[in-house]
């Protein structure tokens, strides 16, 4: 080759290519100036991943279950695997591809901005994906306080089904204000689900309690007991415990609770506190009345000031997962 030739070319280096690939399908091969087989392979990243997002979308609405034995948010996962499976055979495959020629012309400044389009698109058709199937199916939550203990612990991550209840303005939150009033395929919430919610007096925060009350319901505490339209909820006594982790333990009696509809959980009692005996709370058309099962460490309907009776609009959706840290 003449060194006017060599001037106008570069040389391409496989295993360049072969690291590029893992930074997004099609990168590697651009680098190598192999154009339309970059364009081909980031068009079937965008595909694999529009497809395996609407498989996922179409499971969850159909079953209205989770798919647990291929998503793992604790840790690795079969999808997971899969994806480093389908990166290193691609990988290879640019390694071996692109050392067939390793002199490619040299291009001008302006072959950056096919860079950037090889690697942000798919990433853009991915984010944007995801944001959809957050707003339609599943969302992620990770419990940051002990109000709901011992069901949920902090730490722990839920995943809040958001066809539970049909589609509100705060179902694409933080984008609310987009969206108008009212609710789309609504579904009236059961007395015992765990609701994920945006309360009145603080619309820009999540809230996870227990719904006891619904429409029309007279809820109260008395001595520390639920009542529901003038009953106290059947409880049996399982003892004290101790909770929370080294240096931060307490000790609470622990109370099996069933509501009327038979749905049953634990609740924990830390002793004598100013929510222990309430008022009687009539519960407004349309709204509904929440409590923590950690009933002496739970801001909940039983303060007005903080969250009071949550409109059905403001729900978000029914925790149907839960996952503790390893």
């Amino acid at each position: 080759m003449s060194e006017e030739a060599q001037a106008d070319t570069r040389r391409v280096r496989p295993w360049i290519a072969a690291l590029l690939t893992f930074l997004g399908l099609g990168v590697g091969l651009f680098y190598a100036r192999r154009t339309r087989a970059a364009i081909w392979m980031a068009v079937f990243s965008v595909a694999s991943g529009v497809a395996s997002g609407l498989g996922f979308a179409a499971y969850v609405l159909m079953t209205h279950t989770f798919p647990l034995a291929f998503f793992n948010p604790n840790g690795f996962s079969f999808v997971d695997l899969v994806g480093v499976v389908i990166s290193v055979v691609a990988a290879i495959w640019v390694w071996v591809f692109v050392a067939k020629r390793q002199q490619v012309e040299k291009a001008g400044p302006v072959r950056l901005l096919g860079y950037l389009a090889i690697w942000l698109v798919p990433l853009l058709v991915t984010a944007a994906l995801a944001m959809a199937l957050r707003f339609t199916t599943i969302h992620p939550f990770r419990i940051p306080s002990g109000a709901m203990q011992p069901t949920l612990n902090v730490g722990d991550y839920v995943l809040v089904a958001k066809w539970s209840y049909g589609y509100s303005r705060f179902s694409i939150a933080p984008f609310e204000s987009l969206a108008p009033s009212g609710r789309w395929r609504a579904h009236v919430p059961e007395r015992g689900d765990i609701a994920v919610f945006r309360p009145t007096p603080e619309p820009d925060r999540d809230f996870v309690k227990r719904i006891v009350g619904l429409p029309g319901d007279r809820i109260q505490m008395i001595g520390g007991v639920l009542n529901i339209n003038g009953s106290p909820v059947a409880r049996q006594s399982l003892g004290e415990q101790t909770f929370g982790a080294e240096g931060s333990e307490f000790q609470a009696q622990v109370f099996r609770e069933t509501l009327p509809n038979g749905v049953s959980y634990l609740t924990l009692d830390r002793g004598v506190s100013e929510l222990d005996d309430t008022q009687v709370f009539v519960v407004p058309a349309g709204h509904y009345f929440a409590m923590g099962d950690d009933r002496d460490n739970s801001a909940d309907s039983r303060v007005p000031s903080v969250i009071g009776y949550i409109p059905f609009d403001n729900l978000i959706g029914r925790v149907d997962e839960i996952f503790t840290p390893r």
